[in-house]
């Protein structure tokens, strides 16, 4: 009887010890399984975390979401959509751009032309709540050969003070007028530039200089101090070509330039801008020691000071489907007589010129809601760049000129635009031109 109980005792054992193992190994798997689980949702949520954070510095740091073009043209602040997006981050740099590629159709039988106009990197870096650098890198015509260029458009730090006073220095675009400051593609509604504001206002005008500018009340300025324009490069066509963009600046006259905005009400800025300085740079000229008589030989002679007055007085009002936009700009020159003789120009003492512009946007007709946008419009714009002559000289009829432009505007979607526009010249050819430009 004891053997029977011991066998069967040792039987049992065995077989506690020989299941044991299973069920230990089967408790060890189930919990591993667990422990698998959870460590996976931990790893999936560390990933999720660091999937959230790359899309954050992707959109929201170095590309942030555009903003709107009507809030950015009643700012202080002097930028267009790209390049105010640095002042939208926490800290870090942003990029941006815009580019806009052209075909022209020379209606009296000279060469057409397809152009990369203009590609643009907007580079910024905001240090802190107070300090940022902005900068526009510009390509024009594809290459720097032929009439291509590469150039910084405005580089610049900002002190950011308050609403009401900041602090800019470097290479600043000037305030004046509606194109300068603001000349993304998307911003405005024909192909090419007023010629008013190539000639008078001499856009894209950029030169070193600091100043302030601010927000008071419904009222938006800025002032600076610049380095004058080179006036030995002043002609018959206009100031343009007196535009020294930073590049190693003569620095002998300066000129002040300010500007005040009403922007009380949503989608209007009204506005006036002034420039006033001397612009000789205490350059000299070639001129004829004898203007009656050309064999009596050259010899330099001062250009004078070109003591310069221009002004301007602009509107841009944008409501439901309408933009409205009108600009007056007047310049006023002394010492051109001087100048004339000594660079033999033809110089005018005043200029002047005008344009009105507007557009209305289709797509809220048939297709309520939809963010295109197709925009019928037209320009009428009148330029002299001889409006007043100094005693002794006379105006040519070619600088006073006449443009129709009238086209349409299509953007698929707020960032892109696509333009196809007349021109109509009174007194040189006409060209048609189709445009495709981009913001980001």
């Amino acid at each position: 009887m004891k053997n029977v109980r011991f066998v069967t005792s040792s039987a049992c054992a065995f077989a506690v010890l020989a299941i044991s193992p299973s069920l230990i190994a089967q408790e060890s798997v189930e919990q591993r399984l667990k422990r698998l689980e959870q460590e996976n949702k931990a790893l999936q949520q560390q990933v999720g975390a660091l999937s959230s954070d790359v899309e954050k510095i992707d959109l929201g740091g170095f590309v942030p979401k555009i903003g709107q073009f009507r809030d950015v043209m009643g700012s202080s602040r002097g930028v267009g959509q790209g390049a105010n997006k640095v002042y939208d981050i926490e800290q870090g740099i942003s990029f941006g751009g815009y580019g806009e590629m052209v075909y022209k159709d020379r209606r009296d039988g000279g060469k057409d032309e397809a152009d990369a106009r203009r590609a643009i990197l907007y580079v910024g870096y905001k240090f802190s709540d107070k300090w940022v650098f902005n900068s526009e890198l510009e390509w024009e015509h594809g290459s720097t050969s032929k009439e291509g260029s590469a150039s910084i458009e405005f580089a610049y730090l900002d002190y950011m003070h308050s609403d009401t006073v900041n602090f800019r220095a470097g290479l600043l675009l000037s305030p004046m007028g509606l194109i300068n400051q603001l000349h993304e593609p998307t911003a405005f509604l024909a192909s090419n530039r007023p010629e008013i504001e190539k000639r008078i206002i001499p856009s894209t005008w950029r030169e070193m200089g600091a100043g302030l500018y601010g927000d008071v009340g419904d009222f938006a300025y800025q002032s600076y101090l610049m380095t004058a324009l080179d006036g030995e490069s002043f002609g018959a066509k206009g100031l343009r070509s007196g535009r020294q963009k930073g590049s190693e600046s003569n620095s002998e006259d300066f000129s002040f330039i300010t500007r005040v905005d009403y922007v009380g009400v949503n989608g209007l800025t009204l506005g006036a801008s002034a420039s006033y300085g001397n612009h000789g740079q205490d350059e000299v000229g070639s001129g004829l020691v004898n203007p009656l008589d050309p064999n009596s030989g050259q010899t330099d002679v001062a250009i004078g000071n070109l003591e310069t007055f221009m002004w301007e007085a602009h509107v841009d009002y944008r409501t439901g489907p309408w933009v409205f936009r009108a600009l007056y700009a007047a310049a006023d020159i002394d010492d051109t007589e001087t100048f004339n003789n000594a660079t033999q120009s033809n110089l005018a003492k005043g200029m002047s010129g005008y344009y009105g512009e507007v557009g209305y946007d289709l797509m809220g007709l048939v297709a309520p809601g939809s963010e295109q946008q197709l925009r019928p419009f037209v320009r009428f714009e009148q330029i002299n760049t001889q409006d007043q002559m100094a005693a002794g000289f006379t105006a040519e009829d070619k600088y006073d000129n006449e443009i129709v432009t009238y086209g349409l505007n299509y953007k698929p979607i707020p960032q892109v635009v696509i333009k196809a526009d007349y021109a109509d010249y009174e007194n040189k050819p006409d060209v048609f031109t189709l445009v495709f430009g981009y913001v980001f």
